[in-house]
């Protein structure tokens, strides 16, 4: 039986979404958990950090801007920010979450530069999901064709994951300005650009991909693939999609997500797929 795959959607100004990505880092590349066996053996059974086995699962990264899909869905542009002390309890929840992981350090409470511009560096992650032939094909004269939700290799996957959770570090822990295009070349120099050198994959040098981040392609599939999450009915990040069109909302529904094929499979799940196309919102 061939792996399901569910689609994880996500927006760098969204800490919830943080915590996810550093759980699929840790699945995807098991080295990178500084935590002992021990250590790791109290988050089984947690909804918001146990770490999920992806060995039948196809995790596909999709970058959205979340003030688009805000304003489709007729909320506020910060609705988590409406009720200070639901605001505080946020930061407070996601940086308890954040310890648990091993990764102390985020901020409790909103820091001066949140929400960030992250327009950039979602349109680079968007880039680097396409896959390599995709983002070496932008300066060719012959262009590799974007996919929707393009399934990757697990090499390539793993350097997404990494890149995102970089970004989510810079921006939250190491209080970087993740709309600096210098800070975005450096990451991409450090965490896309090396790796891929050393697997035998070549990728442009940071300052070539952020330009490249600027072109009509990159920007256009950016907004696509915004379009598609508003279409798809998603409301906030993160969310997760699977692959017969039901939704879960939200870091802790994680393994819900996860699951759900085989929970399809008995029959046991009558309620349909949430996500109904042509909703008829649009950027």
């Amino acid at each position: 039986m061939s792996p399901a795959t569910v689609s994880f959607w996500f927006e760098y100004a969204s800490p919830y979404s943080m915590v996810s990505a550093l759980r699929l880092l840790y699945a995807l590349s098991p080295k990178r958990m500084p935590l002992s066996q021990a250590a790791a053996s109290l988050m089984r059974g947690s909804p918001s950090c146990e770490i999920p086995d992806l060995s039948e699962t196809n995790i596909v990264f999709r970058p959205i801007s979340l003030g688009a899909v805000f304003k489709a869905a007729g909320q506020l542009a910060l609705p988590n920010m409406a009720v200070p002390i639901k605001a505080s309890y946020l930061f407070h929840d996601v940086a308890r979450s954040m310890d648990t992981l091993g990764q102390p350090g985020f901020p409790l409470q909103r820091q001066a530069n949140w929400p960030p511009n992250s327009t950039t560096a979602g349109r680079l992650t968007w880039m680097l999901t396409q896959g390599t032939d995709y983002v070496n094909s932008l300066n060719a004269e012959s262009q590799v064709l974007a996919v929707p939700g393009r399934v990757l290799d697990l090499a390539q996957t793993k350097i997404i994951a990494e890149w995102v959770w970089r970004v989510y570090e810079a921006q939250f822990i190491a209080i970087d300005d993740i709309g600096s295009p210098e800070v975005l070349a450096k990451l991409w120099d450090l965490y896309v650009y090396q790796p891929s050198k050393q697997d035998g994959r070549e990728m442009p040098e940071g300052q070539m991909a952020v330009e490249l981040a600027q072109s009509d392609a990159v920007k256009g599939g950016f907004k696509d693939n915004t379009q598609e999450a508003i279409d798809n009915n998603l409301f906030g990040a993160p969310s997760f999609t699977t692959e017969d069109s039901d939704m879960y909302w939200g870091n802790d529904r994680l393994f819900d997500a996860l699951a759900h094929h085989n929970i399809q499979d008995t029959g046991a799940q009558k309620t349909g797929g949430f996500c109904v196309k042509a909703k008829g919102a649009s950027l």
